[in-house]
């Protein structure tokens, strides 16, 4: 039982920490206010956590947990079409319902990301390359083109689903809604999946080389 409730008051400190810190940032956010919101004395938190860094480290690694999750999915043995469709869905999801987790998550990366560096460049980096290789192998079965990078293609994903949490504020003043809105929910899932997999399924009318060229030659001119 006792093991239980202080589970309970972590994760309402965590959820708390994850409000404060991805509106003002690890250094603007005030251990006064996590614990204010968490409803608990500040001196408690220092029983779960050496430190605000200690506590912003977990906060994020909880984050990038999540984050990461759906790309999992991705597995050689699947049908592109089926497997990219359904991660959208899933970043998408994430995006939808855990908002402030992808917000914490781009102002730790904007800063250069100095409390988790050796996730992004260890385990992450690791995944991030393992998933690329499903992509290659997708490509080497002739399922999807030969023109798409499939690193960069990963990185494309993250942009553009991320997009919704992190520019939330820039789509609900140029659009009027957000994906808390039930319809701009379906519309964004079945607008991202179509732009993705037209761009990304095998189309014999399709020239890398002449695109490439033709953007080549517009530059010069």
């Amino acid at each position: 039982m006792e093991q239980k409730k202080s589970t309970q008051k972590r994760n309402l400190l965590l959820n708390a920490a994850l409000d404060v810190f991805s509106t003002y940032g690890f250094n603007g956010a005030s251990l006064d206010e996590i614990a204010q919101l968490a409803d608990m004395h500040k001196s408690n938190i220092f029983y779960y956590y050496e430190n605000k860094e200690a506590l912003y480290v977990e906060v994020l690694t909880t984050v990038l947990q999540k984050w990461l999750a759906p790309l999992q999915s991705l597995e050689v043995d699947l049908e592109p079409a089926e497997a990219l469709a359904n991660y959208l869905m899933l970043k998408i999801e994430v995006s939808r319902h855990q908002p402030k987790a992808s917000k914490l998550f781009a102002l730790e990366v904007i800063q250069g990301a100095p409390h988790i560096l050796s996730i992004l460049k260890g385990p992450l980096k690791k995944l991030f390359k393992r998933k690329a290789k499903v992509i290659q192998n997708w490509q080497e079965q002739g399922k999807i083109s030969a023109g798409i990078d499939p690193e960069l293609l990963i990185l494309n994903i993250w942009a553009i689903t991320q997009n919704y949490a992190d520019f939330s504020t820039q789509i609900e003043m140029v659009m009027g809604k957000t994906l808390k809105s039930k319809s701009t929910y379906q519309r964004t899932i079945e607008h991202t999946i179509h732009l993705m997999l037209y761009g990304i399924l095998p189309r014999s009318e399709y020239s890398p080389v002449t695109l490439s060229t033709e953007v080549s030659e517009a530059n010069q001119n």
